[in-house]
């Protein structure tokens, strides 16, 4: 499965649980992403990786939970009450406990199965893709950016087993496992992650990156343009109904000037790659679905019926086959991994170069070597 289909998933599922208060489609998405994570190719970090962004996923779960018990909360079901101190009036009218009603429950869990499905699906992804494959197929226009990601893809792994080789070596000297050890566990890994960051970074300086060649001047006024016009298309489209078509022509200003400056930076700026890695037929047909499932869950959340108010007295919340069905769509990863024979593989084009497969694991070292990798025309000379 290539990366690019990962990514196009990854964004549907953010579009999907940001923009669903149903907790019967909230689930179903939970249920959708956890079968994804079973079929994916996983290493041994990638698991630990998952782990922990579950444990802290669920730890935002309790915290959005207890916040909403602290602040008390409006509704008629009101389940439980607790001390509400008096606070000054100069606070804002700032309130602690008091009556807890289930609406204010009912809200945060919303709240926080959201932010859990999120964090799921991301530990999937980390998983799942090798951030050298996202590298080697980000776009020359958005080299620095995918840079900066794939770093931060690598980020995640490599301090889990700094962690977990640390804690080995302190229990084989015989320390004491437990809560008051913690700043033993946890200063040396963020020592050796800084010094990782150093290297990295000194290797990316004596290579040339970030010496590009600036994009011309009418691209950059384009790129500058884009945010305002995009901005006031949307403020004119909700407030201003009577002048929809300025709008519209606003949003179409903003989209071509975006798309004016990919394609002028995009021939500004070129890059040779060692490994073509193209994207198969069936992985553009998912990636089709996952865009129109993200257009569908932004803007049509009416008809889907994804929408639910537990402050409406906490009617019970409706479920539609349509809207049921774009969380079960979500799982269509699980699908492709059970059609694909065997892992997709990008065929080298110089057979000196080596072909790395999508489950190999990354870390900040194999990002510098992955540098050295890549010549950057225009980029890498330097005065000397």
């Amino acid at each position: 499965m290539h990366a690019y289909a990962w990514a196009a998933w990854v964004m549907m599922v953010m579009a999907v649980a940001l923009t669903t208060t149903n907790p019967y489609y909230l689930a179903i998405l939970l249920m959708s992403i956890l079968l994804v994570a079973i079929l994916a190719p996983k290493t041994p970090s990638a698991v630990a990786g998952f782990r922990a962004l579950a444990v802290f996923g669920v730890i935002l779960f309790t915290i959005s939970l207890g916040i909403a018990v602290l602040n008390g909360g409006y509704g008629g079901h009101v389940l439980f009450t607790i001390p509400s101190p008096q606070l000054p009036d100069w606070m804002g009218g700032l309130h602690l406990g008091g009556p807890v009603t289930g609406e204010s429950l009912s809200a945060a869990a919303l709240r926080g199965a959201a932010i859990l499905c999120v964090l799921f699906a991301f530990g999937v992804f980390n998983g799942a893709v090798s951030p050298h494959r996202m590298l080697r197929g980000t776009p020359a226009v958005l080299f620095q950016a995918g840079l900066v990601v794939t770093i931060g893809l690598t980020l995640l792994p490599s301090s889990i087993e700094d962690v977990r080789r640390i804690r080995e070596m302190r229990a084989l000297r015989g320390a004491r496992a437990g809560i008051r050890e913690l700043p033993a566990l946890v200063v040396p890994a963020v020592i050796g992650g800084l010094e990782r960051s150093m290297r990295l970074a000194e290797a990316m300086e004596a290579r040339g990156y970030g010496t590009a060649t600036p994009v011309p001047r009418p691209a950059r006024l384009m790129a500058a343009c884009s945010a305002p016009l995009l901005l006031a298309a949307i403020s004119l489209w909700s407030f201003a109904p009577n002048l929809r078509w300025l709008a519209a022509l606003g949003g179409a200003a903003g989209v071509g000037c975006i798309a004016g400056w990919t394609w002028v930076a995009s021939r500004h700026r070129h890059a040779t790659h060692l490994i073509n890695d193209p994207v198969g037929g069936l992985d553009k047909s998912f990636m089709m679905l996952s865009a129109g499932i993200t257009v569908a869950a932004i803007f049509a959340q009416d008809w889907l019926g994804s929408g639910y108010d537990p402050f409406a007295g906490l009617a019970a919340p409706a479920l539609t086959i349509p809207g049921a069905l774009v969380s079960v769509i979500c799982a269509w990863p699980a699908l492709r991994l059970l059609l694909e024979v065997e892992p997709a593989q990008p065929s080298p084009i110089d057979a000196t170069a080596p072909a790395h497969t999508p489950r190999e694991t990354a870390t900040p070292a194999d990002a510098s070597l992955l540098l050295s990798r890549h010549h950057r025309h225009g980029e890498s000379e330097r005065p000397r």
